[in-house]
C-alpha cells in the first residue's frame, strides 16, 4: 500500500485474546536506549530513540513512552508520527474513556484531509469499545439504538459511515454475536474496501475481529479466509517498518496467533495445509520464550493438529492440558466438543464422562445465552424497523411538501405563462394592426401621388405654378435671361 500510517498490531494487541507481555523482557535494552538521550538532540533524534525505545519496552511501559513520542511530534508537528502514534496509544489505553477524548482532542488539530480523517474515526471506535464495556445492558441498548440510527442514515463522507456501522457492530457484539451481528458484520467487510489506503489500521482490526467470530461460531473456512487476509497485511506492514529503519519491531507473536487460529479451524484444511501451518507455529514458538511456553507447555496448537491428524489419544492429553489455560468460554466449549470426540474415539470413559459434564454444562449456560441473544435480536430489529419506519415517513413527508412546492411552482409558471401568451397575443394583434395601417397609408400615399403625376401630365401648369421638372432643366444662363 501506498500509504501505511497506523499499527497492525494496535488491532491485534487489542482482539487477538493472548497476553502480549513477553516473558523474555528486553526492557534492560530499552532503557540503555532511553539512556542516549540528551538535552539538545533534535525532535527527529529524539523520536527516532523513543520508536526504538518503545518497540524493546515491555508492555506496561509503553503508554508512558508513546506519550512522550506524541508530545516531542506534536511540539515540532511531525504529522506523519502523530498519524502513527495517535492509534498505538489508544489502543494501550483500550479500557479509559479519558485517554481515548484526550487523543481525539489531539486528533482533531491534525490538518484536514483523508489520513485525520481515518485517525479521528479510528479513536472513536476505540471510545466505542470501551464505553460499550461499562454500560449496563439498558444503556449499551441506547447507545446502541443511536448508533443504528446513525447507520441508517447514510453520509457523503465514507469514513462516518464506517465508524456508524462500526460501533454497531462493536455494540452487538458486547451484547449477542448471533445473525444479526454476522450481518452487519457483513456489512463491515464490504465497506472494507472502500476505505482509502490511508485507513490501513481497519482492514486488520476487522479482519482480527471476524476471524475470531468465524473461529467460534464454526465458520471455519470464513475464518481461515480472514486470518489469511491478516497474514497479507502483516506482512506488508513488516516490510514498511523495515525501510522505516525500525529494526525491533517483531510480529513473531501475532503471526503465531494466526497460524494457531488457523490450525483450530482444521476442518476447512487439507492435510498439508494443517502440517504447514503447525511448523510455522513450531518454528515462531523457538524464536521467543512466551511463544515456546504457549506451544510446548499449553499445547494450543498441538490439541488442533493432533485432532486434524486422528491421533485421538495424543489429543485427548493434549486438549486437557490446553483447557487449563483457556478462560475464554467460547473456546472452551469448541475444546470440550473436540476432547469428546477423542475421549469416545478411544473408549476413554472417565475422560469422555468428564468432558460430557463440562460440555453439557455449558451447553446449558450456551442455550439460555442463546435465548436471551434471540430476544435481544428481535427487539433490535424491531427498534431497526421502527427507525427505518420513522425514517421512510420522514422521507414520505419530505417528498409529500417537495411535491406540494413543485405544484405551487408549477402552478405560477403556468399563470405566467398564460399572462405571458396574452401579453404576446395583444403585442401580436397590436403589431399586426399597425403593418395593416402601414400598408394602408402605405397604398394611399402611391394613390396620391400617382394621381398627382395624372394631372400634372394630363392637364399641364396649373395657373400660379410651374413644373419644377422644367425648372430643374434649365440652365443658369437661361434663369439669369428671364430675370
Amino acid at each position: 500500500m501506498k500509504y501505511i500510517q497506523f499499527f497492525l498490531v494496535l488491532a491485534i494487541m487489542t482482539f487477538a485474546g493472548l497476553d502480549v507481555s513477553a516473558k523474555l523482557s528486553r526492557q534492560p535494552e530499552a532503557d540503555a536506549l532511553r539512556a542516549t538521550l540528551k538535552p539538545g538532540m533534535t525532535p527527529k533524534d529524539s523520536i527516532d530513540i523513543l520508536f526504538n525505545v518503545f518497540d524493546l519496552a515491555d508492555q506496561k511501559n509503553k503508554s508512558e513512552i508513546g506519550w512522550k513520542i506524541l508530545d516531542i511530534a506534536q511540539r515540532s508537528k511531525n504529522y506523519e508520527v502523530l498519524y502513527d502514534m495517535l492509534p498505538q496509544v489508544s489502543s494501550l489505553h483500550i479500557e479509559e474513556i479519558e485517554p481515548q477524548e484526550k487523543l481525539i482532542a489531539m486528533a482533531n488539530k491534525l490538518p484536514d484531509g483523508d489520513k485525520k480523517k481515518a485517525v479521528v474515526c479510528f479513536l472513536k471506535v476505540n471510545k466505542a469499545t470501551v464505553e460499550g464495556s461499562y454500560l449496563t445492558p439498558e444503556e449499551r441498548h441506547d447507545h446502541l439504538v443511536k448508533y443504528l440510527k446513525e447507520d441508517i442514515t447514510q453520509k457523503d463522507d465514507v469514513y462516518q459511515n464506517f465508524l456508524d456501522l462500526y460501533r454497531v457492530v462493536v455494540f452487538l457484539g458486547l451484547s449477542h454475536d448471533g445473525n444479526m451481528y454476522m450481518e452487519y458484520l457483513e456489512r463491515l467487510e464490504k465497506m472494507i474496501d472502500e476505505i482509502p489506503e490511508t485507513g490501513f489500521a481497519f482492514p486488520s482490526r476487522f479482519y482480527t475481529t471476524a476471524a475470531n467470530f468465524y473461529s467460534r461460531n464454526g465458520y471455519y473456512e470464513k475464518a481461515i479466509e480472514m486470518d489469511r487476509q491478516l497474514l497479507k497485511l502483516i506482512s506488508q506492514l513488516e516490510t514498511y517498518y523495515a525501510k522505516q529503519g525500525r529494526k525491533y519491531r517483531n510480529y513473531d507473536r501475532f503471526k503465531y496467533l494466526c497460524y494457531r487460529r488457523m490450525l483450530s479451524n482444521y476442518p476447512a484444511l487439507t492435510d498439508a495445509e494443517v502440517e504447514e501451518y503447525y511448523a510455522k507455529c513450531k518454528e515462531l514458538a523457538q524464536k521467543n520464550e512466551e511463544l515456546n511456553t504457549d506451544f510446548h507447555q499449553y499445547k494450543l496448537a498441538d490439541a488442533p493438529y493432533l485432532m486434524a491428524k486422528k491421533r485421538y489419544p495424543e489429543a485427548v492429553v493434549a486438549l486437557q492440558e490446553a483447557l487449563n489455560h483457556v478462560r475464554v468460554r467460547a473456546t472452551r466449549y469448541v475444546m470440550l466438543s473436540r476432547l469428546k470426540e477423542a475421549a469416545d474415539s478411544t473408549n476413554n470413559k472417565e475422560v469422555l464422562l468428564s468432558a460430557l459434564i463440562d460440555y453439557n454444562k455449558m451447553l446449558e449456560d450456551k442455550l439460555k445465552a442463546n435465548a436471551e441473544g434471540a430476544m435481544l435480536e428481535l427487539r433490535m430489529r424491531y427498534e431497526v424497523r421502527k427507525i427505518e419506519e420513522a425514517r421512510r415517513q420522514a422521507e414520505e413527508e419530505k417528498h409529500v411538501m417537495e411535491l406540494e412546492s413543485d405544484e405551487k411552482l408549477i402552478s405560477l409558471a403556468l399563470i405566467a405563462v398564460f399572462v405571458l401568451a396574452v401579453v404576446l397575443m395583444f403585442l401580436y394583434r397590436s403589431h399586426f394592426s399597425l403593418i395593416h395601417k402601414s400598408r394602408d397609408l402605405k397604398a394611399d400615399n402611391q394613390k396620391l401621388h400617382d394621381t398627382i403625376e395624372e394631372m400634372l401630365i394630363s392637364k399641364g401648369n396649373i395657373p400660379g405654378t410651374e413644373d419644377l421638372r422644367q425648372v430643374s432643366k434649365k440652365t443658369p444662363d437661361d434663369t439669369s435671361a428671364t430675370k
